[in-house]
Order: C-alpha cells, then sequence, then structure tokens
C-alpha cells in the first residue's frame, strides 16, 4: 500500500465532493477536514492518516433525500462507535442505530453499499486499519498473530463494550500535536485491536459454549488471556486510568494501582489487560512518555523538571525510556521544533 489515505480515502472523497476545510477549530489540527454539500446530502469528515498502516476517523454526514452510496475499495478493516447510524450497510445488518459499535470487513476490490432515508444521519468515530497493519506490523511485531479480520467481523452490532466505546470518546477529544499526537493515536489503534481481540475471544467462548480455550486458542494462533469484568471492576479500573492520566509523576506500580481500584495485584494485572489490552505497566509508561511529548513540544521546561513531572528521578532514566518508546531522544524533540 502506497498510502492509507491515497489507496483508501482519495477517491471516495472525490467520489463524494468532499472538498478540504480550512476552519477545523473543532478537530485535532494533526489531522485534516473535508466538507461536502448538495442537494442530497451534506457533512464533514475528519482524518488523521498514519502512512499507510491506519487512520483515525471523526464524521458526521446528513443526507436530506433517500439513495445510495457506493464505491469500490481495497482491503481494509474499520472500526467504529456510532452515535447515530441511519445507514443500511450491505452485509452489516446489526450496526443501526445509536451507540453501537459497528464493523466492515472489506475485501480487495469489493464495493460498499449503503441505503439511505431521507433525514438519515451517520456521526461515528472510527479507525480504519490496513493489510499492512494487521498483516505486516504486527506480526512482526509479535511473530504470529489471530485473524483479525475474522475477530473484528465478530464484534459488530456490540452494544454493551464501554471499555471501546469510552476509547473512542478519547480519540475524538484528543487535541496533542506532534509526536504526542503520533504516540497516542499509535496506542489509541493499538489498544483498539486488542479490546476486539478480547472481545471476539469472548464471544467465541459463549458461541461455543465454553470450549476448552486451548481449542481456541489454537484456532485463532495466539489469543491473550479473556475475563468478564463486572460493572464494578470496571469502574474500579476506570478510577486507576484516571489516576495515572492525572498523576504522570507519582508513583504507579501495580501494588499502588491495585489498591486504588481495591483490588488484589493478581486480579488487577488480569482485569486491567482483559479492559486495556496491555499490562498496567505498558499503560503507565504510553501516558507517560505522551505526556513527556507535550511538555517538550508546549513548554520551555528543562528535560530535567519534564523528566520529574512524568515520574523520572534520573534524567538520564527518562532519555532511555523515551527513546525506547518514540525512536529519538527527548533533545531531538526541542531541536525539531
Amino acid at each position: 500500500m502506497q498510502s492509507i489515505k491515497h489507496d483508501l480515502y482519495d477517491a471516495a472523497f472525490e467520489l463524494c465532493d468532499m472538498e478540504p476545510a480550512r476552519d477545523a477549530d473543532r478537530y485535532n489540527p494533526e489531522g485534516s477536514l473535508y466538507r461536502f454539500q448538495d442537494e442530497r446530502s451534506s457533512g464533514e469528515y475528519w482524518a488523521y492518516f498514519r502512512d499507510n498502516l491506519f487512520a483515525v476517523n471523526i464524521f458526521d454526514l446528513r443526507f436530506h433525500a433517500s439513495g445510495t452510496m457506493r464505491y469500490r475499495h481495497t482491503e481494509h478493516l474499520c472500526i467504529a462507535y456510532y452515535e447515530r447510524n441511519d445507514l443500511v450497510v450491505r452485509g452489516l445488518p446489526f450496526s443501526q442505530g445509536s451507540h453501537v459499535i459497528g464493523t466492515y470487513v472489506a475485501d480487495e476490490g469489493g464495493e460498499y453499499l449503503a441505503r439511505f432515508d431521507a433525514g438519515a444521519v451517520a456521526r461515528a468515530t472510527s479507525i480504519t486499519i490496513s493489510p499492512d497493519y494487521y498483516r505486516r506490523y504486527l506480526l512482526g511485531r509479535f511473530g504470529s498473530i489471530p485473524d483479525i479480520r475474522r475477530m473484528v467481523a465478530l464484534v459488530d452490532g456490540s452494544r454493551n463494550f464501554p471499555a471501546l466505546v469510552a476509547l473512542f470518546k478519547r480519540m475524538s477529544e484528543y487535541r496533542g500535536t506532534g509526536i504526542a499526537a503520533e504516540l497516542f493515536y499509535e496506542g489509541a489503534v493499538a489498544e483498539a485491536v486488542g479490546l476486539v481481540i478480547d472481545r471476539a475471544n469472548e464471544i467465541d467462548l459463549e458461541r461455543q459454549g465454553g470450549e476448552n480455550r486451548a481449542a481456541i486458542e489454537a484456532r485463532h494462533v495466539k489469543i491473550p488471556p479473556a475475563r468478564r469484568i463486572s460493572a464494578d471492576d470496571a469502574r474500579s479500573l476506570e478510577e486507576a486510568e484516571a489516576y495515572i492520566r492525572r498523576s504522570p509523576d507519582a508513583r504507579l506500580d501495580c501494588r499502588t494501582l491495585a489498591r486504588i481500584a481495591c483490588m488484589g495485584q493478581t486480579k488487577f494485572k488480569e482485569s486491567f489487560r482483559s479492559r486495556y489490552g496491555c499490562s498496567p505497566a505498558s499503560f503507565v509508561r504510553r501516558v507517560r512518555m505522551e505526556r513527556a511529548a507535550e511538555l517538550l513540544s508546549g513548554t520551555d521546561l528543562p528535560i530535567q523538571q519534564i523528566a520529574k513531572e512524568v515520574g523520572y528521578a534520573k534524567p538520564g532514566a527518562f532519555a532511555a525510556a523515551f527513546s525506547r518508546t518514540t525512536g529519538v531522544l527527548p533533545s531531538a524533540i526541542r531541536t525539531s521544533e
């Protein structure tokens, strides 16, 4: 794939007569905003493109007359949280309505076809991932991966997926720029895929009537352990997450976070991974590096002070962690400004 924008978006934007818009104050400036308006429809579409790997999208489309929308596409996957979706998409009977997760598993050369009535609305935050992401990037990183396309299809129509809904809401509200935005969106897409894998695994278990987990793991290659999380446990984990984001300079080891969540450490680690798709330590590191990147690009604070702001007593340890996460030293961010 040359780029996800070129291969997946440009032709569709041209077909819908979408034009770039400059007044994008309601959206993150790292992305691009497009608008369209004609007798049949109107709306806006914001997208953040990452090379040939993924895109993050926010759109609000309104249809003033009945009709169809159709176009050919290359292979890709789409996962969306719809605040409202009145479109009837061929092959996707479950994602209509409000507050629903909708997915689209697109084949190479396939045709997207959606029908709509006058007054229909499609409003959502979504991610689009390319085969280069889920075949090359993930495979190169982990060595073996589940059938991502099958798992994405399984979660279509989900209406009780609070972790994924909360993640999409964070994406729509995020306003960081520069390397902070790169880190945030990269992490958010990975987190979304992890959550989908866990939920699909749960759905499989339910449909198989409790089939031995080893058999399911063998069929999917490698699946991280999944477990159900009660509403109370979900709220407890959200309290721990809020503390991490509010206090990146605090002591954020597993013992401390488990105590905040009122859980034992073993249960906390398992529940956290099930909800967020990564270990608590990985989540803490990502949040800290996102905050550090924001401070590096948006303030004149010395690097030693920034290290303390994100929980590192020694600037050298902070620089090493930042370099491992981003591929560049903190000083390089300042130099590039």
